[in-house]
């Protein structure tokens, strides 16, 4: 179910986002929810990184890629959203 807060701030870059904190994501599975908070509260590559290795380090979770690429699939997140964070997975941000 999509709240009307969702639909405001649905991927809008200069939007502020519920802070996730660290406990949340080193839980054996961060829920899907929480996970898309944070993907959308990351606002550069390197928060983006951050966030790749503490769940690669602390979780029994998929990697972070092949996450996103599912959350895409079942439509949780904007097709711009993924093509943002896989982009700058692989790379593609860095200056």
């Amino acid at each position: 179910m999509v709240t009307e807060a969702h639909r405001r701030c649905h991927d809008r870059g200069n939007e502020t986002h519920p802070a996730v904190t660290t406990t949340q994501l080193t839980k054996p599975r961060p829920a899907e929810d929480t996970l898309i908070d944070a993907l959308r509260g990351c606002r550069d590559v390197k928060e983006l990184k951050a966030l790749e290795q503490r769940l690669a380090s602390s979780t029994d979770a998929p990697p972070l890629f092949t996450w996103i690429c599912d959350l895409l699939v079942a439509r949780r997140i904007s097709r711009g959203l993924a093509a943002r964070l896989l982009f700058e997975l692989h790379g593609g941000g860095l200056t």
